[in-house]
């Protein structure tokens, strides 16, 4: 078996709980070394542990994996706890909170405290400048303003990113239209699968998705099938130009995690050759994602190369002309220009 079929095969079956098939040929020491790091890299290696086990890794991958294991485990606890000192601070002030991503995603986790977390993400309605008070005076933090779509600070080791909209309505264009469909929903189980939808979407056309986040759009849909308006799921996955990407990832998710959501297919070669496509993208990422810690100019110039290899991708999730695109691309970095440099 392939890697990729490895990292796909450890993963479904910490998932289902069944003992992983790893081929004719079991992976030697190397091999799981290299399948370790990839599922690292791909946010799910604390998750597929168990797995990992039952497979028969060897010992000496398996103690570094059983420390990443309970590094998830520790750090999920400890951010639960920073993500109610918040909550809490904000209710004082009567400002109503609204968890976004990982740690409200990770209740879908058959163990929730192995979903790896990154940024912290909150949403207090159209109370943000107040909130970001709060964060200043009560919290006693720096909150940086650098970008459109949110402010950021650091409270006690956690990076928190407090949105003022739910999706970025300076890039696309046509999000300022989605923004608007969210925030009629929100915080209904529609507005979930809709939201992490396209939040999926736009980090696939920017840089790429990773295994955690087919694991998230699996698990919630999954856990949420009955209470979803799918019609109006499908509709907007239509209207916004996002039929193409979504039947891939949805394909993905039958072949590998053996559950499809409950939306309507795209048939036909182009559908097959998309699953197999974003299958890999997915997984390792694209070529031109390789030099992304570069700075400065040369950063300015990968970012440029990239916005031209990443086409594609943008075809598969944007209604938006290529024209639309470029322009608000520049438009929203000559406003912030410090986003230029932003790591993603």
């Amino acid at each position: 078996m392939t890697e990729m079929q490895l990292a796909y095969s450890l993963l479904r079956a910490a998932l289902d709980g069944s003992k992983p098939y790893l081929g004719i040929d079991p992976p030697d020491v190397g091999h799981w070394w290299s399948l370790f790091r990839l599922l690292q890299h791909n946010h799910v290696a604390a998750f597929c542990y168990g797995a990992a086990a039952a497979a028969g890794a060897p010992r000496q991958v398996l103690m570094p994996w059983l420390a990443e294991h309970e590094k998830a485990v520790g750090w999920h606890r400890y951010q639960e706890q920073v993500q109610q000192e918040i909550v809490g601070a904000m209710a004082k002030h009567g400002i109503e909170t609204l968890v976004l991503k990982g740690t409200h995603v990770a209740q879908y986790y058959p163990r929730p405290e192995e979903r790896e977390f990154g940024d912290l993400d909150l949403y207090f309605y159209d109370r943000h400048d107040e909130a970001d008070r709060v964060a200043r005076e009560e919290l006693t933090v720096e909150v940086s303003n650098d970008a459109h779509h949110h402010s950021k600070y650091n409270y006690r080791g956690v990076t928190v990113e407090s949105h003022y909209d739910f999706v970025n309505t300076h890039y696309p264009p046509s999000n300022r239209r989605y923004e608007a469909l969210l925030k009629g929903l929100a915080p209904t189980p529609t507005f979930e699968v809709l939201f992490l939808m396209r939040h999926m979407a736009c980090h696939f056309a920017s840089s790429r998705i990773t295994l955690r986040d087919l694991l998230d759009w699996t698990l919630t849909c999954r856990a949420l099938q009955e209470q979803v308006d799918w019609e109006q799921v499908q509709e907007a996955v239509d209207i916004y130009g996002m039929t193409a990407f979504v039947s891939a990832l949805d394909g993905v998710a039958e072949r590998q995690l053996g559950y499809r959501p409950p939306l309507r297919s795209t048939e036909g070669p182009d559908n097959v050759g998309n699953i197999r496509h974003l299958e890999r993208d997915i997984v390792y990422g694209s070529p031109e994602t390789a030099d992304k810690h570069t700075d400065g100019l040369a950063r300015l110039g990968w970012k440029l190369r990239r916005w031209k290899a990443q086409a594609w991708k943008r075809r598969m999730v944007f209604c938006d002309s290529e024209p639309a695109l470029l322009f608000a691309s520049l438009t929203s970095h000559a406003e912030k220009p410090h986003s230029i440099l932003h790591k993603m």
